[in-house]
């Protein structure tokens, strides 16, 4: 019974005794964003760079296709806009059929 600490021993008793009960609060909020805050928070971050990565793509990929249609109509086939829809429908067509060739064959 000598390791116990009294809480109503003398005064250097209860000062370690809230010592220690402060460490122990400590101790677990701490496990507790080392275990559990923390990859939540790594994740959600990751998520949210991944989201603006993706809608940064969206809009850098719509306005280069908008400007190589603009391009092209107006500075290399004169203002005929079916040559443009056909060249550039060709070209994602054979980058369409190269993508479909390399994919993963499921096994039936």
């Amino acid at each position: 019974m000598s390791g116990e600490i009294d809480p109503r021993g003398s005064e250097p008793n209860r000062a370690q005794w809230s010592e220690r009960a402060a460490q122990i609060v400590v101790d677990a909020t701490d496990s507790l964003r080392e275990k559990g805050i923390s990859p939540i928070y790594r994740i959600t971050r990751w998520l949210i760079y991944g989201f603006f990565g993706l809608a940064l793509l969206l809009v850098v990929g719509t306005l280069f296709i908008i400007g190589a249609i603009r391009l092209l109509t107006v500075y290399a086939f004169g203002h005929h806009v079916w040559i443009t829809y056909l060249v550039l429908g060709f070209i994602f067509a054979v980058l369409g059929f190269f993508l479909w060739s390399r994919r993963i064959k499921k096994s039936s």
